[in-house]
């Protein structure tokens, strides 16, 4: 291999290299999406058990959590379009996404309707869940912050352990805006540098 392939080479992986860089700064929506669909649904959760509303908890929870997955379906297609083909970062966070959506799924509705587990361990497995999930996107991202706030999710779950069933869900509020929505905001803030820097 000679100097000049040596080059186009390196070159290649500096490419490589800033567009992973823009496509995960340009990401920080979906944990917006996300962050607020599970706050709301906790709200509506604990409106409707102070209007002693139990039959209508699983319809709140499904309602916010189809639509955030209409944003994110809206959001996704819009990124596609303005980036065209994708890279192997975005369909590894894309498989992981569809995986530990169907955690989240199997573990606060499939399961707990099998009675496999009764309804107050909820909270304690999604936000193990939730901590694969982060803790694994760091590593497809390189970003130690998502992968100090896999872990903060985990602690979380251990935490609950430990916390009356009736409050489990309130301690998702401070995991939520700690391991969804400041990373969303680091994100954005990236993101704004970066097309300042394009612009410019």
């Amino acid at each position: 291999m000679n100097e000049t392939q040596v080059r186009e080479e390196i070159r290649f992986i500096q490419d490589m290299i800033e567009q992973t860089r823009k496509i995960t700064a340009g990401s920080w929506m979906y944990f917006l999406i996300w962050g607020f669909a599970a706050i709301l649904g906790i709200a509506g959760m604990y409106v409707l058990v102070s209007l002693e509303m139990y039959s209508l908890i699983w319809l709140n929870w499904v309602g916010f959590m189809s639509i955030g997955l209409v944003f994110t379906m809206v959001f996704c297609r819009k990124q596609e379009r303005l980036q065209g083909a994708r890279t192997y970062s975005q369909v590894a966070t894309a498989h992981l996404g569809f995986a530990c959506g169907m955690g989240f799924a199997l573990v606060g509705f499939i399961f707990p309707m099998l009675k496999l587990y009764t309804w107050d361990v909820i909270p304690v497995l999604i936000a193990l869940v939730a901590g694969i999930f982060v803790f694994s996107l760091g590593g497809v991202y390189d970003w130690g912050l998502l992968r100090w706030c896999g872990v903060i999710w985990w602690l979380g779950a251990v935490g609950m352990a430990f916390i009356h069933a009736n409050y489990r869900s309130l301690m998702f509020v401070p995991l939520i805006l700690i391991g969804y929505i400041m990373p969303a905001l680091v994100l954005r803030s990236m993101y704004r540098k970066q097309s300042d820097q394009d612009d410019s």
